[in-house]
C-alpha cells in the first residue's frame, strides 16, 4: 500500500505539472510571453510541488523503516510507534489528493483574461513608469491580440483595467511620460488596428471611449499636457475612422462626442485654456473631414446636457467654431 500511494503521488504530481506547464505556454501563445511570469510568481505550483515532495519522501522513508521489521507494532522511534508513521503517510497521501481541488481551481481562475489582466496591471507603478519600463506593454500586447481575434469582452476588459489603472497613478510628475506611452504609442496604435485593420466601429469605440475617460480625468486633474495628447489621439483615431466612410460613421460620432466632452470638462477648469484650445482646434480638423457627423455628434450631446453643464459647453462650442473658421480661411487660401 505504501509503495503503491508513492508511486501514485510521484505520477500524479508529474501529470499536473505537465499539464500546468502546457497550460502556461497556451496562454503565453494566446495572449503575450509575459504573462509568464504570472505563473512564475504564482505560489501554488511551488507549494504543490513542495507538498508532494515532502509527501512522496516521508513516505519513501517510512516504507523503508517498513520493510526492515519484523513486527511493526512493537517498533518505537522516538517514543511513537512505526503505526502511527504509517498513519501519517495514509494521511498526508489524502491531503495530497485533496489539495488537488483547490489547486485546479485557482490555476483554471489564473488562466480567465480578466484575472490576468489585473494580475498585470497591479504591476504599472510610478516607480515602473519612471524608471523607463513600460508596465502598459503587457496588457496592450493582450489588448492588441483579442483585437485581431474579434474577442470583444477582452478586449474591452483589457482597455477598462489599463485606461483605470493609468488614472490612479497619473500626476503631474508622469504626466508626459505616461500620457506618450498611453494615448500616443498604445491607444493610438489600438485606434489604428482597429479602424483601418480590422474596420470595425464596435472596437474601435473602445478604444475612443477609453480616450476620453482617461482625457475627463487628466482635464479635472489640470492635466495640460495629457489632455492634448488625449484630443490629438482622438482627431488620428477620428480621422482614420472617417477616411473608412460609412462604414465606421459610428466611430467618427463617438470619437466627436468624446472631443465636446473633454473640451467642455477643460473649458470649466482654469489654466487649461491651453488644453481646451487644442481640443477645439482636434474637433474642427475632424470636422473639415466628416462636418455632417461631427454636427450631428454636437447637437446629439447638447440635447442630452443638464443646466448646470451648458455654460461651459457654450464656451468650448464659441472656441471650436472660430478654430472652424480658421481652418476653412486656411484651405480656401490654400486652394
Amino acid at each position: 500500500m505504501l509503495s503503491a500511494l508513492v508511486q501514485s503521488q510521484a505520477a500524479i504530481v508529474a501529470i499536473v505539472v505537465s499539464l500546468t506547464l502546457i497550460a502556461v505556454q497556451l496562454t503565453a501563445s494566446a495572449y503575450s510571453p509575459r504573462v509568464i511570469r504570472i505563473f512564475r510568481n504564482n505560489p501554488d505550483m511551488w507549494l504543490l510541488l513542495g507538498f508532494y515532495g515532502f509527501s512522496i519522501f516521508y513516505g519513501l522513508l517510512v516504507l523503508k523503516m517498513v520493510r526492515g521489521a519484523e513486527d511493526t507494532s512493537q517498533i518505537m522511534i522516538s517514543n511513537i510507534s512505526l503505526e502511527a508513521y504509517i498513519s501519517g503517510v495514509y494521511a498526508l497521501g489524502i491531503s495530497t489528493f485533496v489539495i488537488l481541488f483547490p489547486y485546479m481551481w485557482n490555476i483554471i481562475n489564473l488562466l480567465k483574461p480578466e484575472n490576468i489582466i489585473n494580475r498585470l496591471a497591479s504591476d504599472i507603478t510610478k516607480d515602473a513608469i519612471l524608471n523607463s519600463e513600460d508596465p502598459l506593454q503587457p496588457i496592450m500586447d493582450i489588448v492588441h491580440g483579442s483585437i485581431m481575434k474579434y474577442d470583444l469582452d477582452t478586449t474591452r476588459v483589457g482597455l477598462t483595467t489599463l485606461t483605470r489603472r493609468v488614472i490612479e497613478i497619473i500626476d503631474s510628475d508622469i504626466e508626459e511620460k505616461i500620457s506618450m506611452r498611453f494615448c500616443e504609442e498604445h491607444l493610438r496604435q489600438a485606434g489604428r488596428l482597429a479602424a483601418r485593420g480590422m474596420e470595425d466601429d464596435e472596437l474601435t469605440i473602445m478604444v475612443i471611449d477609453s480616450l476620453e475617460i482617461f482625457g475627463v480625468s487628466t482635464a479635472e486633474k489640470r492635466l495640460k499636457h495629457a489632455t492634448n495628447k488625449v484630443a490629438w489621439v482622438l482627431e488620428e483615431v477620428g480621422g482614420v475612422a472617417a477616411e473608412k466612410g460609412k462604414l465606421l460613421e459610428k466611430a467618427v460620432w463617438q470619437a466627436a462626442k468624446s472631443l465636446v466632452e473633454v473640451g467642455r470638462i477643460a473649458a470649466m477648469k482654469k489654466g487649461l485654456e491651453g488644453a481646451t484650445s487644442q481640443v477645439a482646434c482636434s474637433l474642427a480638423k475632424l470636422t473639415i473631414s466628416s462636418e455632417e457627423i461631427v454636427k450631428t455628434a454636437i447637437q446629439d450631446y447638447e440635447s442630452d446636457l443638464e443646466e448646470k453643464d451648458r455654460e461651459s459647453f457654450q464656451k468650448f462650442i464659441k472656441l471650436y467654431e472660430q478654430k472652424l473658421e480658421e481652418l476653412r480661411a486656411e484651405k480656401k487660401n490654400s486652394e
